[in-house]
């Protein structure tokens, strides 16, 4: 667009001058050859005009050329400023409609200087950039590469490349040829586009995989040696038979505790976008959930106190899902706390939420753990962990059902004293519970 706009300018400015010397050649035919100083004033008018593209030409008057010259001069000159004012417009909004996208783009001329840099990539390499030479925006050895390519002939060269200005920001960029001269204008044209968060989830994605085959390894390797020495050596041990088939057990379960929990928790992102829109009265689900748990807290004789929580008002929210939620944390609770001690949930209610906190008298968690606690297979104590039947994945369900939910999750732990996971949730306002019931209703009609 920007060699369009010149060579616009430029044909103008081509068109005034061989417009004087035709209108001078036909004068001159005729006999109408004016004074030396009035062709000298007009020559140099033109001359100015065809190299002054900014336009700070004043308009010309040469009475000594005859009306007729005179007045075709003053029109060449009109149409002349009325194109360059259009070409300004133009480029002004090509300008403006370039700064308005959000990846940066850059343009470069011939000795790799950028000419033009939006809004964008000022904002991703530092203002300035203007006038600079491309380095100023990276020295990656991608981009330089890529450059390299370029401005010795190819076409384009596509290239991904980190910031060097935060060291956290990963982008794809492109070099592209636009053709034309150096006298045109800008050679290249050098867009990019950030790629962050799809390196970040395939480094998830890739650090997942990995956890879960490692996870899963585990067991089945002692599941395949079990069965080895049960067609070997213990083919005839009745005793050490039953020790083995106990563990093949053990980790037979712990697979499959580790299936669900994966399938699990891939359904809870897949779902992680749209909030539930039901009614959910906590009290009911809490309670549920120590019921649940109620064997698990006498093997190790634990005291779940669960007082208080049947006042609680409704939430928004999936039932099954919360249940999951209290599950987890009171499970949590009873396997990472200290045995013969007290399992405590804490409830306080807000004009626009509840929360509910699950308190235990463990051992707690040091402060550099805690912001980890929530990712996929994140383990304090490895070897507690296994041993306890820990899948690593129960607070990272726990953190994606609350985030579906739009509610938070606060955990504050204190080594020696316990730890402190507290689950706060969107009230259920009259008008929205009101509505939620009123659809229940209607598709029990529905379905009866």
């Amino acid at each position: 667009m920007f060699l369009v706009v010149l060579a616009a300018v430029g044909a103008v400015s081509a068109a005034a001058a061989a417009g004087l010397w035709l209108a001078v050649l036909v004068a001159a035919t005729v006999g109408l050859w004016p004074a030396a100083a009035a062709i000298d004033t007009a020559a140099a008018w033109a001359a100015r005009l065809a190299s002054d593209r900014e336009a700070s030409v004043p308009s010309p008057s040469f009475p000594g050329l005859g009306a007729p010259l005179d007045r075709a001069l003053a029109r060449l000159d009109r149409e002349w400023r009325k194109r360059r004012e259009r070409s300004a417009d133009e480029i002004a909004m090509l300008e403006a409609t370039l700064d308005a996208l959000p990846d940066p783009l850059m343009l470069l001329d011939d000795a790799q200087t950028v000419t033009f840099a939006n809004r964008s990539a000022e904002e991703a390499f530092g203002p300035g950039l203007r006038g600079r030479a491309l380095t100023a925006a990276g020295r990656a050895p991608q981009l330089v590469a890529a450059a390299g390519r370029v401005f010795g002939g190819a076409a384009a060269a596509e290239f991904e490349m980190g910031s060097e200005i935060d060291g956290e920001r990963s982008y794809a960029g492109c070099f592209r040829a636009i053709g034309g001269t150096a006298e045109d204008g800008p050679r290249v044209v050098l867009t990019l586009h950030e790629i962050t968060r799809s390196v970040r989830s395939e480094r998830l994605r890739a650090e997942f995989v990995a956890n879960a085959s490692h996870e899963i390894r585990t067991p089945l390797t002692t599941l395949v040696g079990v069965i080895e020495t049960l067609r070997g050596p213990a083919r005839d041990d009745e005793a050490m038979r039953d020790e083995f088939l106990a563990m093949m057990e053990e980790h037979a379960a712990r697979i499959g505790r580790l299936v669900d929990d994966l399938l699990s928790l891939s359904r809870i992102e897949r779902s992680e976008h749209a909030a539930p829109s039901g009614t959910v009265l906590l009290g009911p689900v809490i309670e549920r959930a120590a019921e649940a748990l109620a064997w698990r807290a006498r093997s190790r004789n634990v005291q779940i106190a669960v007082d208080g929580i049947h006042t609680l008002p409704p939430v928004a929210g999936d039932a099954d899902e919360l249940g999951v939620v209290f599950q987890n944390l009171i499970d949590n609770a009873i396997k990472y706390g200290n045995a013969d001690a007290t399992v405590r949930l804490e409830a306080s209610v807000e004009p626009d939420a509840v929360t509910v906190t699950v308190c235990d008298e463990g051992p707690g968690v040091a402060a550099e753990h805690v912001p980890r606690l929530t990712e996929r297979f994140y383990r304090v104590d490895k070897a507690r962990s296994s041993r306890l039947g820990g899948t690593g994945l129960g607070l990272a369900i726990v953190k994606h059902v609350v985030q579906r939910h739009r509610g938070t999750l606060r955990i504050d732990s204190i080594p020696g004293t316990g730890s402190r996971f507290a689950v706060r949730l969107n009230r259920m306002v009259a008008a929205d519970a009101h509505e939620s019931e009123r659809q229940r209703s209607a598709d029990t009609e529905v379905s009866l």
